[in-house]
């Protein structure tokens, strides 16, 4: 959702005593401090539970950062800007976002049911965040993920992160993990015709046989391989296309829901910046043995 500056300084969060009240049980009650000073924007997380994120990147709280119109910010699941420019540039989030408002879901859910939902997905992005600030190798950090994925979702028969060359976007590394308990002898891949077209065109992409009529594309793919149902989103960090996360499952053609792609677009967000973390810790080492084998 696009949001525009109304006063030199508001502050947004779900709590109702904010200048601007957020409805998503994923944002802190206090979480977003926006301030104008002299036509710039600075933003300050106020030690939010889920984080906030910039252009991809992790906001520290407590620090003030300043930031341009038109450039994301996720708060939780909700995504909002400064600016006129916020459409023209929140690719591929606000897209998703608006996709998932535009369709109002037929069968009406009951608050018990809604809420129940709700804690376990703030529970899912909780251990998500916690487990990526784990001291451990990044392949065991992303299975545990999967894993926590895979709780989650238990639609799920095989889920995958691939990391790509943000220049070539050639994959370098791939980690996959066979969802033990979907019951289905399956073995640990994914599609690569539909991993390289998130990763070509740095959008989404959901697919659900019980849903979809289109068949182009990956999708008649998907079919020959007797996949029924498939979500996979690039990870993105600074503009950069770092990889792409996959997930899909054979034996359910309504598998996945856009509200299940937006839970991945978030965990996406997070993945992006631990693997970029990792990638600058390793080029710094590089660096660091270089220098002494020269001493030496």
């Amino acid at each position: 959702m696009p949001g525009y500056l109304m006063s030199a300084i508001e502050v947004r969060g779900s709590s109702i005593d904010n200048d601007i009240r957020i409805e998503d049980k994923t944002v802190s009650r206090k979480h977003l401090k926006i301030e104008s000073i002299r036509g710039k924007h600075f933003v300050t997380d106020l030690n939010s539970w889920n984080g906030t994120f910039y252009d991809g990147k992790y906001v520290v709280p407590g620090h003030e950062l300043e930031v341009q119109e038109g450039v994301p910010l996720a708060i939780g699941m909700t995504v909002i800007c400064l600016g006129k420019g916020c459409r023209e540039q929140i690719v591929p989030f606000l897209d998703t976002v608006s996709l998932i408002r535009e369709k109002e879901e037929k069968d009406a859910v009951s608050e018990d049911r809604r809420a129940r939902t709700d804690q376990k997905r703030e529970d899912l992005l909780y251990r998500v965040s916690l487990t990526l600030k784990d001291s451990g190798t990044l392949k065991d950090t992303l299975e545990k993920v999967l894993g926590h994925i895979f709780r989650y979702l238990k639609r799920i028969d095989r889920g995958a992160f691939v990391l790509a060359d943000p220049e070539t976007l050639q994959t370098v590394e791939s980690i996959c993990k066979v969802n033990d308990k979907s019951g289905k002898d399956v073995s640990a891949s994914f599609s690569e015709e539909v991993v390289q077209t998130v990763l070509g065109g740095g959008k989404p992409l959901i697919f659900s046989k019980g849903y979809t009529e289109d068949r182009s594309g990956p999708i008649d793919t998907l079919e020959v391989q007797k996949v029924e149902s498939v979500m996979c989103v690039p990870l993105i960090n600074r503009s950069r296309i770092l990889g792409a996360m996959y997930v899909d499952s054979g034996k359910r053609p309504d598998g996945f829901r856009k509200e299940d792609l937006l839970i991945l677009l978030d965990i996406g967000q997070r993945v992006a910046l631990a693997v970029e973390t990792e990638r600058l810790a390793a080029d710094l080492a590089e660096v660091a043995r270089s220098l002494i084998g020269s001493e030496e």
